[in-house]
């Protein structure tokens, strides 16, 4: 196994929202795998690793405790056809400093509405947009350490559909996680490309020691007319992933 720096994460409808008991993080070598050595020495230097994996046999975070045990167990139920990931690790003074890491990437999660600017490129269309064109709060509730989100969100080339956001804050641990709870349609076809719950996007961040790691995750399981239109619908889904992702990774430059 390679020695690497460790990772984020996206992340948790279901988790228990506990954080880990003292002493339970294991070795940075124990975090994350499938790394090639352009890649461990990118988390080194405190650069975040966003790429796409085929399947969840691929993912870089390691079953290291029972958030990520959970978390790889809910994308191989889900069973996602288009996968995109993040590793991040950046060193921290402190843990004041990591704390404070945490409460502004709380904060960035909170706000849906900022969701809307994130740039995002289109690799077909050669320019870039908006993450979402269209992003509506219907309802914000309150749970222990944060909140659970439902809004209405368009984003193009889609139909405009309900989705829900959730997070929790602890002293050294975020969790984030995100859903559609109503189908996605591809609107130049009218076609039904993601049933109710087939796209989640999961992040769970922790601290080890001196660092800060993330991990996260971006699934869907899309029916694309057996590929003919996945040229059009993966790099839209996969594309968004990564912009939301990198968006991440800037708010922990501190």
């Amino acid at each position: 196994m390679r020695k690497v720096n460790a990772i984020v994460v996206i992340a948790v409808i279901a988790l228990t929202g506990l954080p880990p008991p003292a002493g339970a993080y294991p070795g940075k070598r124990d975090f994350f795998t499938n790394l090639t050595s352009a890649e461990a020495a990118m988390l080194d230097r405190g650069e975040p690793v966003i790429r796409a994996v085929k399947s969840v046999r691929e993912f870089g975070l390691l079953p290291f405790d029972d958030r990520a045990v959970a978390l790889r167990s809910r994308f191989e139920k889900l069973k996602p056809n288009y996968i995109t990931e993040l590793l991040l690790s950046i060193p921290v003074k402190n843990k004041e400093q990591a704390a404070a890491t945490l409460s502004d990437l709380a904060l960035a999660l909170a706000d849906v509405y900022g969701y809307v600017k994130i740039p995002y490129w289109s690799v077909r269309q050669k320019t870039m947009y908006d993450l979402f064109d269209m992003m509506e709060v219907l309802k914000r509730t309150r749970q222990e350490g944060g909140e659970s989100i439902e809004v209405r969100q368009h984003m193009e080339p889609f139909a405009t559909f309900r989705a829900r956001y959730e997070y929790r804050q602890y002293p050294d641990v975020l969790l984030f996680s995100g859903v559609n709870l109503e189908p996605i349609v591809y609107s130049y076809k009218n076609l039904k490309a993601v049933a109710s719950g087939g796209m989640l996007w999961e992040l769970y961040v922790f601290m080890g020691e001196g660092r800060l790691y993330a991990y996260g995750a971006g699934g869907v399981n899309a029916f694309d007319l057996f590929g003919l239109v996945r040229d059009r619908l993966e790099p839209s889904f996969m594309g968004r992933v990564d912009a939301f992702f990198r968006h991440i990774s800037n708010k922990t430059n501190r």
